[in-house]
């Protein structure tokens, strides 16, 4: 299922090129001399550590902040998903309790419907719950389709020619329900399936605003002085989020240095 608001994709990316350690003058001590300090040479692994830290507190700007986007889309596509997986499964949570509590207020109301089709809906939420369990992708589309297969099969077993207590009661031959002045009442089934689909329609619309306000990088910043530099930039970086106009078609009058 589609999720808007997801924007990075793994595509390949253009490693930074990093500067070379600085040797030290220190003379090394062997390492089994008593009372010496070990001198740990930078890592370069640190080093892009803190550069990526730092574009993700927006301290970059201009052509920086977009060519250093570009060079650490990868990895910012990982943090995105590993977010994307927190929100779904704290979210998506909230769904299956908000269905599960209208189900079972229905099954132990005071309107209870029969045995059968007491075993039935819970056969069929169970369905529902193991399928949104699966959903590995699109959590919120696959919630959804599962969510309509689920009302698609209740509706199916009340429709069936078991018979309610209150249809057993009331003559199929006479008006169900109605008062002066009132439309039909309802049938509790179909109460129920109302309550239901409020109930998710609810709980569906903050998960996908959830997705919506998920942002791992403040808006990208204006260009600062060569706007041209940063058009090109911008535009790679629209292409690698899938964006825009392709890079390839971009008039490129000059090489694009993507080294930090």
């Amino acid at each position: 299922m589609n999720i808007d608001g997801i924007s990075l994709q793994a595509k390949p990316f253009i490693k930074p090129k990093m500067p070379e350690p600085v040797e030290t003058d220190v003379e090394k001590t062997p390492q089994d001399s008593p009372g010496t300090a070990q001198i740990e040479e930078p890592q370069e692994n640190d080093t892009e550590k803190g550069v990526l830290r730092n574009l993700l507190e927006g301290h970059f700007n201009g052509v920086s902040d977009v060519r250093l986007r570009i060079n650490f889309f990868e990895e910012l596509a990982a943090i995105e998903a590993a977010k994307v997986q927190t929100v779904a499964a704290e979210k998506v949570g909230g769904v299956l309790e908000s269905v599960g509590g209208v189900v079972n207020s229905f099954l132990t109301g005071e309107n209870k419907p029969s045995d059968e089709q007491i075993a039935g809906v819970k056969e069929f939420h169970e369905t529902f719950t193991q399928a949104v369990g699966e959903s590995q992708n699109e959590p919120a589309a696959d919630l959804t389709t599962a969510f309509d297969d689920f009302v698609e099969a209740l509706r199916n077993l009340f429709a069936s020619p078991v018979k309610t207590p209150e249809e057993i009661i009331i003559p199929e031959t006479e008006d169900v329900g109605t008062t002066e002045g009132s439309s039909t009442t309802e049938l509790p089934w179909q109460t129920f399936l109302d309550n239901l689909q409020s109930a998710f329609t609810a709980a569906s619309d903050e998960l996908t605003k959830s997705f919506s306000d998920l942002q791992i990088l403040p808006e990208l910043s204006e260009p600062n002085g060569n706007g041209v530099a940063y058009e090109k930039f911008l535009a790679i970086y629209n292409d690698l989020r899938g964006l825009g106009t392709p890079a390839a078609e971009q008039p490129v009058s000059e090489p694009v240095d993507l080294v930090v």
